[in-house]
């Protein structure tokens, strides 16, 4: 047949009976050939699932590129002279937690690119591979990419402590009554009123038989600002 049609079944077209009363005109019959119907690629459904490390409760947010394997190299390569092929742009994981792909038969790799806000990206952050056949085309191939939270860095805390003393027996105090205070408005010195004061940290403390006020906080800078001498002492000036 000629290119692009199927050979008719039967393909013999007559019989043409050619006798001296048609023979001036001939005898004719027509051939008719159906278009070849272009075989369609079996595909199915490449899926890539997020998930939570410690829960299994599924992630939005997480970003995928699809790969396939085109190269003949085992496993994935991005780049370099020969990288294989990525397929279609970036897929952001929904409510569900998946991505889907519908492609021909092959051999894929999900890539995470950046993982869902509070999650560490996994490493390695390559999925797969994924086998898709014309056996498993109809259910398709999936996998699962669990991330685990990102741990909050924990601040530097330390104390910072006042001493109240008798100024001539250097005698520990009780009843003293102080603020604490964090410098924050970047004058220096402090400031409890006005437009900008400093940041009062906490209520006021009064010292014990030790005669010390302590607070554990995070790095800076602090003042502490006494409110109340002891009975029997007079308020110091500053």
């Amino acid at each position: 047949a000629p290119d692009g049609y199927d050979l008719p079944n039967p393909n013999v077209f007559g019989p043409l009976t050619l006798t001296e009363a048609n023979a001036d005109d001939g005898v004719q019959t027509t051939a008719a050939n159906t278009r070849t119907e272009e075989p369609q690629p079996v595909t199915g459904e490449v899926r890539v699932e997020k998930t939570d490390a410690e829960t299994g409760d599924p992630l939005a947010g997480a970003k995928f590129e699809l790969w396939e394997e085109t190269n003949g190299i085992p496993g994935l390569q991005t780049g370099g002279a020969t990288p294989d092929s990525q397929v279609g742009g970036v897929c952001t994981t929904g409510a569900n937690g998946l991505c889907v792909r519908t492609v021909e038969t092959g051999t894929y790799y999900w890539r995470e690119t950046a993982a869902p806000d509070g999650y560490d990206l996994p490493d390695p952050n390559v999925f797969g591979p994924l086998v898709l056949t014309e056996a498993n085309a109809d259910d398709g191939v999936q996998i699962t990419a669990a991330n685990t939270p990102t741990e909050e860095p924990q601040p530097v805390t330390g104390e910072v402590r006042v001493d109240k003393t008798d100024a001539e027996t250097g005698a520990p105090l009780e009843g003293a009554v102080f603020e604490l205070w964090e410098e924050t408005n970047g004058t220096p010195g402090l400031q409890t009123g006005g437009l900008d004061p400093d940041t009062r940290v906490g209520g006021t403390c009064t010292t014990g038989t030790d005669g010390v006020c302590a607070r554990t906080v995070e790095p800076g800078t602090y003042y502490w600002r006494e409110t109340a001498a002891p009975d029997g002492y007079d308020l110091p000036n500053p």
